[in-house]
């Protein structure tokens, strides 16, 4: 009877434990309020995140909507394992239940949802697809082919569709010597062909509205156009010594793989830009003038805008350009749809841990 009392009051000690863990571990002190000056339907479903770091104090992150404000950073594991649970939405669940084991996965979002490629580890290459956002099909290939092999070894860059086709770019090789390669699986996405991609120098480095792993819960969907964007840098050589270190160097402009020729090609060059997206056949892009450059995708045409008379920092989210502005009570966000400002709101502290905050946070909106 002694040694049962004991483990039941072991048992009473680890769940009290285990309950104040996970109602004490961050108990939030700043609070924040998201103030909306014009055109409140731009919010209705935007969540406002805020991060807050200095060199002398620990990160911490918010999420703020138009009903609450509550910290996300350094939560205990029951919390983070809800909160990861509310940010899944139905269309991404069983995708992620199939990832489960994965060792990496991507994938993009089409008007039929989800489809991607995955791998578990070094032993097999999955290909998923999605339709009517319920359905789920796979197919797997043994990574004891050399070419499959090849694939998960490589460095993923992104996919995108062409022709209903998948195609994922990836890099074979390392430090100068890699090659830019393309592997595309054919509609019934049970067989795969590879080729590299013919560019003038550097490697592809990412494709743009891809999504990695996890991270399948975003609004934006990829259209089938001629021109796919991607990231390109090349290797800078910077000499130690007698030792040479090759280290990655973005190129400067905007960079598309062309469809139709398969080659890379340079979209726009001879100006720095802050952030760009896709949203439809179009691509939008914010230079540091404050002008915004859109890119038919289909055609190549392009056109300029003035948006912006000055940036202080700004990015896309969704097919929108929000621009962010520090101010004496708050942090202003300014949202613009097609080259026109449609809404207005503001971060503001609610109390006065959040305003010792103030002037350390950045503003990102999703």
């Amino acid at each position: 009877m002694k040694r049962m009392w004991n483990v039941a009051a072991l048992g009473a000690v680890i769940v009290i434990g285990l309950g104040t863990f996970a109602v004490d571990a961050t108990e939030p002190k700043a609070e924040w309020a998201l103030d909306i000056s014009s055109n409140p339907s731009v919010w209705e479903d935007a969540v406002v995140e805020i991060s807050y770091s200095t060199e002398d104090d620990v990160e911490q992150r918010f999420e703020v909507t138009t009903e609450e404000s509550h910290i996300t950073s350094n939560l205990n594991y029951i919390a983070e394992g809800l909160r990861y649970r509310e940010r899944l939405n139905g269309d991404a669940r069983s995708i992620h239940r199939i990832m489960n084991g994965w060792t990496y996965a991507q994938s993009i979002r089409t008007e039929d949802g989800y489809i991607g490629v995955g791998q578990d580890g070094m032993k097999e290459l999955i290909v998923f697809k999605q339709e009517d956002g319920e359905k789920l099909s796979t197919f797997s290939f043994d990574a004891s082919d050399s070419k499959i092999y090849d694939i998960v070894n490589g460095v993923w860059a992104g996919a995108f569709l062409n022709d209903g086709q998948l195609n994922l770019v990836y890099r074979d090789g390392y430090d100068g010597e890699e090659k830019t390669m393309l592997a595309t699986f054919n509609e019934a996405m049970n067989e795969v062909t590879v080729k590299e991609l013919s560019m003038d120098k550097g490697f592809i480095t990412h494709v743009i509205n891809t999504n990695r792993f996890y991270v399948t819960d975003l609004l934006s969907q990829m259209a089938e156009t001629r021109y796919i964007p991607v990231g390109v840098s090349s290797y800078e050589v910077i000499r130690e010594g007698e030792e040479e270190i090759n280290v990655e160097d973005p190129d400067p402009g905007l960079f598309a793989y062309d469809t139709k020729t398969g080659k890379v090609v340079q979209l726009a060059e001879g100006q720095g830009f802050w952030d760009y997206t896709v949203s439809g056949h179009n691509l939008f892009a914010l230079n540091e003038d404050g002008e915004e450059l859109v890119i038919d995708l289909n055609t190549g045409k392009q056109t300029t805008r003035e948006v912006l008379d000055s940036v202080d920092h700004a990015f896309y989210e969704n097919g929108r350009l929000y621009q962010t502005r520090q101010a004496k009570d708050g942090v202003v966000i300014d949202v613009y749809e097609d080259g026109k400002q449609i809404s207005s709101a503001a971060i503001t502290p609610e109390n006065e841990e959040a305003r010792d905050m103030l002037e350390q946070i950045d503003v990102y909106v999703r």
